[in-house]
């Protein structure tokens, strides 16, 4: 039985008592490679190192057993004839230490293609934002009517709410949803404004005048960023508390008090999309030959005269306000 202990601790020894003294001195994170330090940092080379010298001494000791030091040329031919087995396990170090040094350079260049990939990501999101900003700088200002000076000046969310991905991803993607967003929004504009131009229901062109053109305006000048709208012909709008039937009394802004108001808004938006598009290689769909109209040319102003917008804030419009002023 002692035997079998002996056994049992020559050969567990080493195994054990290495990665317990290494653990002491460099802790048990060592035993990871970690390519943030230095080759002699890691635990597991001094465990290839220090396991075959422990093998060489356990087992020299065993082989010398017996023997005198005899330092001449019998006695080292004596040494490496007994030593055979010591001499093996000391030999390990070398490959295995060349081994964990591979190891640790491969983990050292892929955390450097990590960080290299991270850096082109960071680098080439940015530069994509950037370009953007740039591709809109180089725009020129358009007068609508008079109206206003369309500026075309990119505001910071478009590239969050049009783009999607982080920068941590690289060049972000097209979000095709939001695009197809803004071209519904569109579509319905160009409805609402040719039946109100058109009057095709004088019953109905109040509500879709002031409850659902202007307010579809409003959307687009919000979501595209445009101040343009939102702010400086907003303040010539009219606002009026208006009862809607399940939502009770809200407040409506219109855009502007005339055609050409309502139609340079519409303008501006549909330009500053197409612009958008074109940057971002996004596709619009054709506008109907009966809607064509109202994007290009002043046929717009000659289909009703006086135009319905502006009969409706000479009449409906203007007998609210007094009211909402008594």
């Amino acid at each position: 039985m002692k035997e079998e202990l002996m056994l049992l601790s020559i050969i567990l020894g080493p195994l054990l008592l290495a990665p317990v003294l290494i653990m002491l001195v460099l802790g048990w994170s060592s035993f990871r490679l970690n390519p943030e330090k230095g080759l002699l940092k890691q635990g597991l080379l001094w465990l290839c190192i220090l396991i075959p010298v422990l093998y060489f001494f356990i087992f020299g000791a065993i082989a010398w057993h017996g023997y005198e030091i005899d330092i001449s040329s019998n006695g080292l031919a004596t040494f490496f004839n007994i030593s055979t087995i010591p001499l093996t396990f000391l030999s390990l170090t070398i490959p295995l230490a060349v081994l964990i040094s591979r190891f640790h350079a491969t983990e050292q260049t892929a955390k450097q293609i990590a960080i290299t990939a991270h850096k082109n990501n960071l680098d080439a999101f940015y530069s994509h934002r950037k370009e953007l900003f740039s591709y809109f700088d180089r725009l020129e200002g358009a007068d609508y009517f008079g109206v206003f000076n369309g500026l075309f000046k990119i505001h910071p969310r478009i590239h969050k709410n049009f783009f999607k991905g982080n920068p941590n991803s690289g060049i972000p993607e097209v979000n095709t949803d939001m695009f197809s967003s803004i071209e519904r929004l569109l579509g319905t504009a160009r409805w609402q404004i040719d039946y109100i131009l058109k009057n095709k229901d004088p019953e109905k062109v109040f509500s879709l005048y002031l409850l659902n053109a202007c307010v579809t305006i409003h959307n687009l000048s919000y979501t595209l960023g445009l101040p343009e709208i939102y702010n400086e012909l907003s303040a010539k709008g009219i606002y009026l508390d208006i009862e809607v039937e399940g939502k009770g009394q809200e407040k409506y802004l219109s855009i502007g008090t005339t055609t050409d108001d309502l139609v340079a808004a519409y303008r501006y938006s549909n330009d500053y999309f197409k612009n958008l598009c074109d940057f971002a290689g996004y596709e619009k769909a054709e506008v109907k030959e009966e809607h064509k109209y109202i994007e290009t040319g002043g046929k717009f102003r000659t289909i009703n005269v006086p135009g319905t917008i502006e009969m409706l804030h000479a009449n409906e419009i203007s007998k609210l306000v007094n009211e909402q002023k008594a």
